[in-house]
């Protein structure tokens, strides 16, 4: 698979770009060219960060960003990917839908039944294709064509830690107390991010989750 794009985010990050969509054979090759460059760092290597198809690769002023170009082609053009291998075993997330607190207007701009959103949500398998906009958030997908929505038009101030998200394509968990501005349809208790734990973000990406409807009480038997 080769590069669409490579550009420069500043003086010691570059990116390499496969292409502008989202793909999960794109997105396994761009986790598998970040494991095998973390596998054989080159001198002044720093971090490589995935997105949907893109590797971010930040580097010290050991190295000049024309040779991390130089070293990620040939890096590119040495990986083999197995894809059974890729495979991750499925993680379920518990989620008390009853907590969404946007659920009834998902269900009215929807035109669906709460019970309904809570059936197709929780039958899928989603992807993790990246982390980002805050530490621990796990940008999901694909979600069923029926619950495809836009974001929500003013986004809220506050949303809790646990909160589970759609919009558009994707489903997401917030994993602390932050702005937002996806639509809330469940809540679920697991911590999902923690700066004392190792490691400190309950997914990454890669994995494959499936939502758990639970009820409130077990939603409280967590804590």
């Amino acid at each position: 698979m080769e590069f669409t794009r490579i550009y420069s985010i500043h003086d010691q990050a570059v990116t390499f770009e496969f292409a502008a969509t989202i793909s999960e054979a794109i997105n396994t090759h761009v986790i598998a060219l970040q494991k095998y460059i973390e596998s054989h760092p080159f001198e002044g290597f720093i971090e490589s960060v995935p997105a949907y198809s893109s590797l971010t690769i930040y580097f010290s002023n050991k190295i000049e960003s024309k040779n991390v170009i130089d070293i990620v082609k040939i890096y590119n053009e040495q990986l083999t990917i197995d894809t059974h291998q890729q495979l991750t075993d499925i993680i379920t997330i518990p989620v008390c839908y009853d907590l969404g607190e946007d659920l009834q207007s998902v269900s009215d701009e929807l035109n669906i039944q709460k019970e309904e959103i809570v059936h197709l949500h929780s039958s899928s398998v989603y992807r993790v294709y990246m982390i980002g906009f805050t530490p621990g958030f796990p940008y999901m997908g694909v979600l069923p064509k029926e619950l495809e929505l836009p974001r929500k038009k003013i986004p809220s101030l506050h949303i809790h830690a646990g909160s589970v998200a759609i919009a558009g394509k994707q489903t997401g968990i917030y994993p602390t107390d932050s702005p937002g501005g996806w639509n809330i349809i469940g809540k679920t208790p697991i911590d999902m991010y923690n700066p004392d734990r190792n490691p400190r973000y309950h997914l990454r990406a890669g994995d494959r989750v499936k939502f758990q409807p639970i009820s409130t009480k077990e939603f409280d038997q967590y804590k």
